[in-house]
């Protein structure tokens, strides 16, 4: 039989792939997200994170959920610092995150009526390479007029410990919780839902990217975007 982690790798595969395929998740890929989609980007995953992270500790009495409460791989705190050095103090007032409504809602319904499946939230948004994880953000940095690590924690994972080997015991335990058919089948199916979620935030978030100021030259063997002084003007040949 095959492991609970693999179980869900298989389970979700099409729908991750999705999630990588949307205008938001390569605008990212490239460093090449406006201010103001950067900060609704950032906004949204801090509900997401902030809503986990609390149902975590609420039920961290659960047999299926203790195990799973790893402060040191959590983001809340991360992405509330990267808003509060591109906003000022008042972020929280500022940010706009209705378009993770429906994900923290559901998030919020596990907490009370099926903790164990909170299981299949913490696999997806701590195990799982979500768009811009891993990245270095010097890239967004360097776009958004940002110095050094400011603003772009959450992209780099910063921890002041050591966040790959807290994720290998995240899959780890995973894999050792003491599942039949049914309650793997169960965490599959829910995620499943988590990153189909992941998948309409990012196509909501991406209906209103901000327009890019540059035109890519099709065919291009530099394969980039052209410096716009470089861009003929209309109707010149």
């Amino acid at each position: 039989m095959s492991t609970l982690t693999e179980l869900l790798r298989r389970a979700t595969a099409d729908e991750a792939h999705a999630v990588m395929r949307t205008p938001l998740a390569l605008r990212l890929a490239k460093g090449a997200l406006e201010r103001s989609d950067y900060v609704r980007l950032l906004s949204c995953l801090q509900a997401l994170y902030a809503e986990l992270e609390w149902a975590l500790m609420w039920n961290r009495a659960h047999p299926m959920v203790g195990p799973l409460c790893l402060p040191e791989l959590w983001r809340n705190e991360l992405l509330q610092d990267d808003l509060r050095a591109l906003l000022g103090p008042g972020w929280y007032a500022s940010t706009p995150r209705q378009h993770a409504a429906p994900y923290v809602e559901r998030l919020g319904l596990l907490c009370d009526e099926a903790p164990g499946l909170l299981a299949a939230h913490a696999w997806v948004l701590y195990a799982t390479p979500l768009p811009g994880a891993g990245q270095t953000g010097t890239g967004l940095a360097r776009a958004l007029g940002l110095r050094g690590n400011t603003g772009t924690v959450f992209l780099r994972h910063a921890t002041h410990l050591d966040g790959e080997a807290y994720r290998a015991h995240l899959l780890d335990t995973l894999d050792r919780l003491p599942l039949d058919g049914r309650g793997r089948a169960a965490l599959a199916d829910e995620a499943r839902f988590a990153v189909r979620g992941v998948h309409t935030l990012f196509e909501a978030l991406g209906r209103s990217l901000t327009p890019v100021h540059a035109e890519r030259r099709e065919g291009s063997r530099l394969g980039g975007w052209l410096p716009r002084a470089l861009i003929p003007a209309r109707g010149m040949s």
